[in-house]
């Protein structure tokens, strides 16, 4: 009995040295900073996910519950959107919203009755850092993507007393201290032409990195404006080393109960929030160049497939690279699928993402995904592609595979080597939110 007195007043000894532990432990533990809902402090790992831009109702705006006073015209709330980039691209989107009824509400900028206007169509074709071109046609305005990292926009009759029409191109901060070399020129058929050429201190009149990640993406579709069909934009960073976490931004639409039908006493409202916004796959497996496959050489590697099972932190993957050499070429199957959730889009026809864009979006407009980066690290070699600047989606598995040609440079070389294999999609992206509220009558 004395031995069991002994080893019962030893456990507790010790059940309270380790309560004291953990009281100590408790009271110099540091304060969690508070956070975004979709962003990880805690577990920063960039470009990787499958998120993008992820969007939230804001608590309490809208509220659950509305009332409606018929005594006085100012029935007034606001709907608070939080639009987060928790991907790896720069984003550029805009967010709508709709799914109520317009004759008993209205919102500050948004009219149904008015027709938004005929949105711009852009044609993106060669794309690539190499070469690469596009353009794009509005009622007013259009631009052209040319080689060597220049951008020619003709405007008509927006250049007026004030200077040129220029307020919304936000190239400065997307590359990151390069500035913009801006002059005019007249040529046959437009009254005057805008040139826009890239120059950063550091890396020289054009650097090819700097364009990934969604950069040069946005820089060509500036003339896309979400406004037009009543959206409201944002310009976001992404996860990345140089914005850990990410950006976020709150978008207010503020409302106004204008109108109640006579007899009803309440009823319920649901609220659709629409984020479209343009983003960019970015991946840079290491891959093995082998220009002599069949020699019995001793190899630092040899090629192997590429499995991207944490996918690139965006919503469309690269979820598998197969590699192929020859003894000139090195033969890339590239499989890309839409794990996001959402809904791809033609990157430039995404004004149609609009509720309001006025006309039909057709399986023409959706699940395109353009090529706009394929090469060999260190080598400004495009690849050559089937299909070679877009891939086509399958709209029921979301799944297109790209195949790439490198013609090897080094004939003479026996060695294989190890190299990053760059490859950036571009897409536009789009999901919905949805919230319901209940408006009572109260006078």
């Amino acid at each position: 009995m004395g031995m069991v007195n002994k080893k019962t007043g030893l456990l507790i000894v010790i059940a309270l040295l380790l309560l004291l532990i953990l009281g100590l432990t408790a009271c110099n533990r540091v304060p969690r900073r508070r956070q975004s809902p979709f962003v990880n402090f805690e577990d920063n790992k960039y470009y990787r996910g499958i998120r993008g831009v992820e969007m939230a109702f804001v608590q309490g705006m809208p509220p659950s519950r509305l009332y409606y006073y018929s005594d006085t015209p100012d029935n007034v709330f606001d709907v608070t959107i939080e639009v987060a980039n928790v991907g790896s691209s720069w984003a550029r989107g805009g967010v709508f919203l709709s799914g109520y009824d317009p004759t008993m509400i209205e919102f500050e900028g948004i009219n149904p009755a008015r027709s938004s206007g005929k949105a711009c169509i852009i044609d993106i074709g060669n794309i690539g850092f190499g070469e690469f071109g596009g353009t794009l046609r509005c009622e007013d305005f259009f631009i052209g993507a040319g080689k060597g990292g220049t951008f020619e926009i003709g405007i008509r009759d927006l250049f007026g007393s004030n200077g040129p029409y220029a307020g919304r191109f936000d190239l400065e901060r997307l590359f990151g201290g390069i500035s913009l070399d801006v002059f005019y020129k007249k040529t046959a058929g437009d009254n005057k032409r805008l040139t826009i050429g890239f120059n950063h201190p550091d890396v020289g009149q054009w650097d090819v990195d700097y364009a990934n990640h969604g950069r040069l993406l946005i820089a060509m579709l500036q003339g896309i404006d979400f406004s037009r069909s009543f959206g409201q934009e944002y310009l976001l960073a992404g996860d990345t080393y140089e914005y850990p976490g990410g950006e976020l931004a709150y978008i207010t639409f503020r409302g106004n109960i204008v109108n109640w039908p006579a007899g009803l006493d309440s009823a319920y409202t649901t609220f659709l929030a629409t984020n479209c916004y343009l983003y960019a796959t970015y991946a840079a497996p290491i891959v093995c160049i082998d220009p002599a496959p069949f020699s019995q050489d001793k190899k630092v590697c040899y090629p192997k497939p590429y499995t991207g099972t944490n996918g690139q932190g965006a919503p469309v993957a690269i979820t598998y690279i197969e590699q192929e050499n020859t003894p000139r070429q090195a033969i890339f199957t590239i499989h890309v699928q839409n794990v996001g959730g959402g809904q791809v889009y033609d990157p430039g026809k995404l004004e149609m993402c609009s509720p309001y864009f006025p006309g039909r979006v057709t399986n023409d407009d959706l699940n395109i995904v353009y090529i706009g980066d394929i090469r060999v690290s260190g080598d400004l070699q495009r690849l050559d592609c089937t299909p070679n600047d877009f891939v086509r989606l399958n709209p029921k598995t979301g799944e297109g595979i790209i195949t790439c040609t490198y013609n090897i440079p080094f004939s003479g070389l026996r060695s294989a080597y190890q190299t990053p294999l760059v490859v950036e999609l571009w897409y536009g992206y789009s999901k919905t939110k949805e919230k319901t509220v209940y408006i009572k009558r109260a006078i």
